[in-house]
């Protein structure tokens, strides 16, 4: 990681890149460091092999890059522009698309506010209806031309969905007494396990009708701009295929769970509203409630791994205690 801290230093620089830049701002994520320049962003990956996702070598973190401009670029291509190099010359300095041997490499992209993200604007209850309906429209135009193929598929069958949930049931169970109740345990995992095995048959005539894509995988409000009148999905997962590639409705139901947790349940139904005069999916109403649940469960198994970290404060320890008991009770309602 010596070489990351390097990179960074570099980067925090205005001699780092050959175009003029303006309030250069760094993000550092779990898996990667994000540089705002003004108008360009450039997102490098840490070289990280964490089993589900596998960043450990230069050429696979220059593949990772190229894949997140291939995928992300079918649903916003006016925000990805492409792969730029990170270069170290003779005398030791580091630069983006510059001299010298190739260190690293960034998916390279045009910059929006940071402050436009939708979770930030439903805050300040500044997220219309109509662009709710807007934004039901983006996402099933990006449904229609989403990758669909056999292998993709395997992800919405019978037997993924239940390893899915039988993966989460068995990272959770550590937390029980602490941020979920053994009743409310035992209650969703009794509930899904026989929701799954009642709808066997619904599972795989949704992947006979090619309804499993490779989609976005991390659609929340976190992940979508809503700028200068203009919808931005960004940030789709595409380090491994078992997340992102679902059932259309695991991926709606995942904005629907979202607005649910910031209490915005109308906008929550006008999405889904939309979403279903757009695409005619007869199966949404028997198959959204268990997503959400799906959604919701995950994002409080992630609020159960970060409140692990010995590095929180107490502050923030509470604050994902707080986050994982809200995502665990909402899972619960959609059960």
């Amino acid at each position: 990681m010596d070489n990351i801290t390097e990179i960074i230093n570099h980067l925090e620089k205005e001699t780092a890149y050959n175009h003029i830049v303006k309030d250069i701002k760094k993000i550092i994520t779990g898996v990667s460091i994000v540089f705002l320049t003004g108008n360009l962003v450039y997102k490098f990956n840490k070289p990280l092999n964490l089993g589900f996702l596998d960043f450990s070598t230069l050429e696979k973190r220059k593949i990772q890059c190229e894949k997140e401009i291939r995928y992300n670029s079918l649903i916003t291509p006016e925000l990805y522009l492409g792969v730029s190099t990170i270069n170290k010359n003779s005398i030791g300095q580091i630069s983006v698309d510059g001299e010298g041997e190739i260190i690293d490499y960034a998916v390279r992209m045009n910059q929006v506010n940071p402050d436009s993200t939708m979770d930030n604007l439903l805050v300040k209850n500044l997220v219309s209806e109509n662009k709710i309906k807007d934004l039901a429209k983006k996402i099933f135009e990006f449904h229609k031309v989403a990758l669909c193929n056999e292998e993709i598929s395997k992800f919405g069958s019978f037997e993924c969905v239940k390893f899915n949930w039988d993966e989460n049931f068995s990272q959770t169970n550590g937390y029980i007494g602490d941020l979920i109740s053994q009743e409310d345990f035992n209650l969703i995992k009794d509930k899904i396990n026989h929701f799954i095995i009642i709808n066997r048959e619904l599972f795989e005539k949704r992947v006979k009708e090619n309804k499993i894509k490779h989609c976005h995988g991390d659609f929340h409000s976190g992940n979508v701009f809503l700028d200068s009148g203009k919808i931005i999905i960004f940030d789709g997962i595409v380090f491994n295929q078992r997340f992102p590639c679902s059932d259309i409705i695991a991926e709606i139901a995942f904005m629907s769970m979202d607005l649910d947790f910031h209490n915005r349940k109308e906008l929550s139904s006008i999405f889904i509203n939309e979403y279903k005069l757009l695409s005619n999916d007869k199966d949404i109403d028997k198959l959204l409630n268990f997503y959400k649940c799906y959604r919701a469960y995950i994002r409080a198994k992630i609020a159960c791994f970060t409140y692990d970290d010995d590095n929180l404060s107490i502050e923030e320890k509470e604050k994902e205690t707080k986050k994982a008991k809200q995502y665990f009770e909402l899972a619960k309602k959609s059960a």
